[in-house]
C-alpha cells in the first residue's frame, strides 16, 4: 500500500468517526447526470470547496424525504462537502463558471463508496463529478481524492444551533484553521431565504493553496439561523 493511499484510507476512517457515519453495505443506484455544455470552454481560475451544513438540508422537505434517510436519520453529520467547484474570476453569476466539460458517465459503486462520509449521497457524488470535476480533473478518482485531501486538512467545528451572525461563523472557522493560513478573505458564507445558514465556501488557487474568494457572500453583520442536528 502506498503512503498516499494509507493517508487517504486513514482519513476516511477518521471522518466516519468524527461524523458518526456508517457507510452503507450497498451503495444506492444513481441516475445519469443531466448536462448543459454551454460553459465547457470557460477556463478555471480558482476553486471553491463548498461545505454544506447538513442539518439545514436535513430540516428541509428534501432532507425529510425517505430517500435521504441515510444522511438525515441513520447518521449524524455537521459540515459535509457539497462539491469542489472550478471557478472563473470573470463570472458575474453562478451560470458563468466552468460546468459539464465532458460527456456524462455513471460512476461505479467502488468509486463512490469510500467518499460517502464526506459527500453523503451517491447521487451528489455522481452529479458533482459530471458538473464540476470534469472541468479540471482527468477522472473521478482524481477529483474525489482531491476533495478528501482538502477536507482532511480543515478543522471544522460543530456550530451551535440558533441565531448568530455570518461574521461569527466565519470567525469561528477561520480561527480553527488560522495555523494553516486561512484568512477571512479566503471564505464565503452562503445563506438561504430567511437568512438560514446553508454553506461555507473556502477558495483555493490552482495549486490548492488558499486564495481570496471573488465574493465574501453574506456580510459579517447579517443575522443568520443555524439549524440544529437531529
Amino acid at each position: 500500500m502506498t503512503v498516499m493511499r494509507y493517508i487517504l484510507l486513514f482519513g476516511f476512517a477518521l471522518a466516519a468517526l468524527a461524523q458518526q457515519c456508517t457507510i452503507p453495505g450497498n451503495v444506492p443506484s444513481t441516475r445519469p447526470t443531466r448536462v448543459d455544455y454551454k460553459n465547457k470552454n470557460i477556463p478555471t481560475d480558482y476553486y471553491g470547496l463548498s461545505l454544506s451544513w447538513s442539518p439545514q438540508f436535513c430540516n428541509s422537505q428534501a432532507g425529510k424525504n425517505p430517500n435521504n434517510s441515510w444522511q438525515c436519520a441513520e447518521n449524524r453529520f455537521g459540515f459535509v462537502v457539497h462539491g469542489l467547484w472550478p471557478q472563473s474570476s470573470k463570472a458575474t453569476s453562478s451560470d458563468e463558471h466552468p460546468r459539464n466539460c465532458k460527456a456524462p458517465e455513471l460512476l461505479p459503486a467502488a468509486t463512490i463508496k469510500p467518499h460517502l462520509c464526506t459527500m453523503p449521497g451517491a447521487q451528489i457524488i455522481q452529479d458533482e463529478w459530471v458538473k464540476h470535476g470534469t472541468c479540471a480533473f482527468p477522472n473521478a478518482k482524481a477529483y474525489l481524492d482531491q476533495v478528501e485531501l482538502l477536507y482532511r486538512n480543515l478543522v471544522l467545528p460543530d456550530l451551535k444551533a440558533g441565531r448568530t451572525t455570518s461574521g461569527a461563523i466565519r470567525k469561528q472557522i477561520v480561527a480553527a484553521n488560522q495555523s494553516k493560513g486561512l484568512k477571512p478573505e479566503h471564505t464565503e458564507v452562503r445563506v438561504l431565504s430567511g437568512n438560514r445558514f446553508s454553506e461555507f465556501m473556502i477558495c483555493y488557487d490552482k495549486n490548492f493553496k488558499f486564495t481570496a474568494c471573488a465574493d465574501k457572500g453574506a456580510p459579517d453583520q447579517v443575522q443568520v439561523r443555524v439549524a440544529a442536528k437531529r
